[in-house]
């Protein structure tokens, strides 16, 4: 299958949520978000069986997601990428490979996790090189902020890790800001709260091309520590 087998299941008139070729769409500039429910995760549209789930948030072109689905086939992935074309090319690695243990999000991040994922449903998180938004006056629009960790913290199980990966020092110290401050997460490393090398984390376009241009990446792990999680 080549990424331009896939072809969008709606019209812009009539944009809905569906799930389609294991690909939950979560329509942009759509309203009625909440009435369509949480997501079954086990239901015979997504996983059919009860393994745990992890996620990945800024999948791009899924390079890092299917090689982790392929090694480990005793876990459930989540790829969450809000651009279609991105999307196009991670379905097609899946599909050639036959996987099935991947279900794919288009959508965004804090839209798709607000309003369609059930509490206390991820066993480990992953954010890839989310977009920094590099300018000052853009970075407001950075997805590792206080409502994204609030609704994070909701829909993890109780300790579960969460790991940021980023080659862009201004965001690092961003969600170092964010996650001391926050009342739902602490980090798992002490001051500075990052490492430059993690071992066996998998490699992405972003993270071979920001090595490739001489960049160092950060990893920022940290843990959920909410108490409202039911078990």
């Amino acid at each position: 299958m080549k990424p331009k087998d896939l072809k969008f299941p709606f019209s812009w008139d009539e944009r809905r949520p569906v799930i389609f070729e294991n690909i939950l769409f979560v329509p942009q500039y759509y309203m009625n978000h909440r009435e369509w429910g949480f997501v079954n995760w086990y239901s015979p549209q997504v996983f059919k069986n009860q393994l745990p789930i992890h996620i990945e948030y800024c999948s791009g072109n899924g390079c890092w997601l299917i090689e982790k689905a392929r090694n480990h086939p005793e876990i459930n992935w989540i790829a969450v990428e809000k651009k279609f074309e991105r999307v196009r090319k991670i379905w097609s690695k899946m599909r050639n490979l036959s996987l099935t243990n991947i279900l794919i999000v288009c959508g965004e991040a804090l839209t798709f996790t607000k309003n369609y994922v059930a509490d206390v449903s991820f066993q480990k998180v992953y954010i890839n090189f989310p977009d920094p938004w590099p300018k000052e006056k853009h970075a407001r629009n950075r997805l590792v902020q206080e409502p994204f960790l609030i609704e994070l913290s909701k829909k993890a199980k109780p300790q579960t890790e969460t790991i940021v990966a980023t080659d862009h020092l201004d965001y690092v110290q961003q969600i170092i800001s964010a996650v001391s401050s926050s009342e739902k997460w602490d980090f798992s490393l002490k001051n500075p709260f990052y490492t430059n090398h993690w071992e066996n984390y998998g490699s992405s376009y972003f993270e071979q091309l920001w090595r490739a241009k001489g960049k160092q990446v950060y990893y920022l792990p940290f843990l959920n520590k909410s108490k409202n999680a039911i078990f």
